[in-house]
């Protein structure tokens, strides 16, 4: 199974055609869907082309099913607005060897000509992908009356990645020790190509969130029948922390490590503030406080510094919604909105207010004493090349305002805990926002 465009075949999918030297190629979908050109460009490639079409995803299911597949025992039923089922539906049915039907899961009943079509192929169980919200519990009655009394079973489930587990768990009970293929939810294009490898070879494909596996998806994933991950994409598909089973965090509450404040993503309460703080272990702390687990990290980050480079210390901390609002004010009536919003957060806004972020200066340098020049210092080159050690990232780097919404700031750095830190270094990413599949916030 090759992916093409709708107006020709792409160089890569032509040099995969050569590689393979098929007898005949299969178009599936209209002209609408794959042009003429995709047919003419194919005919390069193969003596046969065949175009399998119905008028409509539907419509075409249906016909391809036919084409495919002379006498069936099993079917899987997928909703045509859900592609994240019939991507889990598609791996299930080829490691089965069974066909999928596509239905127009809004509709109370299933279409005679489909009823008559699992009929024709001797189907006796079918299994439905996605809640009644995707295919109707119309359809599922429909289906029983067709293939006989508790012969449908619906694969369920609270979200996407809810119901490919169980997807994977009903088609394959009995899982022997080997691979397990990982794909981004959010995303279909790679999940979809690598569907049909992971059925060939009868192996399971679940899905993650770019940067993380939700918690039920994670048991089946470091069980007893998976001894290897295979992450469908790249990095920028899906990160090295889901490939590492790295369990999701939210992204949205104030006290995980992993919370997205920007100009998108205010402080939830506004008002809110850290329970553990407290000052660092290191000199030059001054009176600043952290959250603990923050805290901890950079003293030992410190004490690195300072044997490596030269020592640092904090010019601000944690900094609550009220001081935030004083500090914003003071440099509104000094500077002006536009200066103000390019440096500094709104209240509520702030990074700092997580107790999770850190201003560092360095200590002892005769050429900079405070934090806007501390990149032109060793401490600075050195926090930039090795933060990512101690859990921290440098929030705000140079030249991705238009991403992050404030300058370059060398000196803010945001702590994540050392397994996303170490997989934000290995994937080179320079944004939070870009590393959590999130949008950017230029702006309020």
């Amino acid at each position: 199974m090759l992916l093409t465009r709708p107006d020709g075949i792409p160089r890569v999918t032509a040099a995969e055609l050569d590689r393979l030297d098929p007898d005949r190629i299969v178009l599936v979908g209209g002209t609408k869907v794959l042009g003429p050109a995709v047919a003419r460009a194919a005919a390069d490639h193969a003596p046969a082309v065949d175009r399998v079409e119905g008028g409509s995803p539907v419509g075409t299911s249906s016909e391809l099913t036919r084409y495919a597949f002379p006498e069936a025992t099993r079917a899987w039923v997928v909703a045509e607005d859900r592609p994240e089922h019939a991507v889990v539906a598609a791996t299930a049915a080829a490691a089965s060897r069974s066909p999928v039907l596509v239905v127009d899961g809004s509709a109370g009943r299933l279409p005679s000509g489909q009823a008559d079509l699992l009929r024709e192929l001797g189907v006796t169980s079918v299994t439905v992908v996605g809640p009644e919200s995707a295919v109707s519990a119309g359809i599922a009655d429909d289906l029983e009356a067709v293939v006989g009394a508790g012969e449908v079973v619906r694969a369920s489930g609270k979200d996407r990645y809810d119901v490919a587990a169980r997807v994977n768990e009903l088609a394959f009970p009995d899982l022997d020790k080997g691979i397990a293929y990982v794909g981004n939810g959010r995303a279909m294009t790679n999940a979809y190509a690598g569907a049909f490898l992971a059925g060939l070879s009868k192996r399971p494909l679940y899905y993650a969130l770019p940067y993380c596996v939700p918690s039920t998806v994670r048991p089946a994933l470091v069980g007893p029948g998976v001894s290897r991950v295979v992450l469908l994409g790249s990095e920028s598909s899906v990160r090295r922390l889901a490939g590492r089973l790295e369990p999701c965090r939210s992204i949205a509450d104030p006290d995980s490590q992993w919370v997205l404040v920007n100009r998108r993503n205010p402080m939830s309460p506004k008002g809110f503030a850290p329970s553990d703080l407290v000052v660092p272990a290191m000199p030059h702390a001054g009176d600043h406080q952290m959250r603990s687990d923050a805290a901890s990290a950079l003293a030992r980050m410190a004490s690195a510094t300072a044997d490596a480079a030269g020592p640092i210390g904090i010019d601000t901390a944690y900094r609550s919604y009220d001081v935030q609002d004083a500090l914003y004010d003071k440099w509104l009536g000094r500077r002006g909105r536009t200066w103000t919003d390019t440096w500094y957060a709104r209240p509520g806004y702030s990074e700092h207010q997580t107790g999770l972020t850190v201003d560092l200066l360095p200590i002892g340098e005769s050429n900079c004493s405070s934090n806007d020049c501390i990149d032109e210092t060793p401490q600075g080159r050195w926090l930039a090349r090795n933060s990512w050690k101690y859990g921290y990232i440098l929030r705000y780097e140079k030249g991705y305002r238009s991403t992050v919404g404030l300058g370059f700031e060398p000196w803010h750095f945001r702590y994540v805990g050392t397994e996303l830190a170490r997989a934000y270094h290995e994937g080179g990413w320079h944004t939070l926002e870009g590393f959590l599949d999130e949008p950017g916030a230029p702006s309020y």
